[in-house]
């Protein structure tokens, strides 16, 4: 354990030339590196219309209450092998336990859905954690970051996609196929084809 330990801990960083070892002026520039690849948030001049762009759908089963089958079916969905959440839990727990754990998980799931937020910020937290890209990594810029955040919001996200994904077909415009199942780049040139094929037999 100590050896991991040691392994895994950042014991020096260069910045702009300079090497800082204390691990309070490391916290602090890589916390301002990273902060200023986020970027800020600025107004926009301009604004889409996405009434315009998106065909008519029926939506509303995806303000559903959550039940008990459509949690499950996310909890065995959700890839394993990965590490803790930042509760200390892993998704290999969560299914063999879910019979001891599914009615509290419900009930989180209706506080959510009546937007009930009592407690959450306890949820609402993340783990950064900087991966090195390189076995020499020195700079920030050697680093990867990570988010690991809390299973609960995993979960819940996963529950939503699920609910989304049916839908996609007619929500995303058959020309956009990244992130779609089912699709591929190579349906863009059979459409292609296809138009070219029309427009030549309109022009005979």
């Amino acid at each position: 354990c100590t050896y991991r330990k040691q392994k895994n801990r950042i014991h020096a960083l260069m910045v702009d030339g300079v090497k800082l070892t204390n691990p309070d002026d490391m916290a602090v520039v890589t916390f301002a590196h990273f902060d200023s690849l986020l970027g800020t948030d600025r107004p926009r001049d301009c604004a889409l219309d996405l009434q315009h762009l998106i065909e008519p759908a029926d939506l509303d089963d995806l303000d559903a209450p959550f039940t008990e089958d459509e949690i499950w079916q996310a909890v065995k969905r959700l890839p394993v092998c990965k590490a803790p959440e930042p509760d200390g839990f892993t998704r290999e727990l969560l299914r063999s336990c879910w019979s001891v754990v599914k009615h509290g998980l419900v009930c989180v799931f209706q506080q959510l859905y009546v937007l009930w937020g009592r407690g959450f910020s306890c949820l609402n937290q993340a783990l950064l954690t900087l991966i090195p890209k390189r076995a020499d990594a020195a700079s920030l810029g050697d680093y990867r970051p990570i988010s690991l955040i809390h299973l609960v919001a995993n979960i819940f996200a996963k529950v939503l996609s699920l609910r989304l994904a049916p839908k996609l077909n007619n929500l995303v415009s058959p020309i956009q196929n990244a992130f779609i199942p089912g699709r591929s780049l190579h349906d863009n040139f059979t459409l292609v084809r296809q138009s070219a094929r029309l427009l030549h037999h309109l022009g005979a």
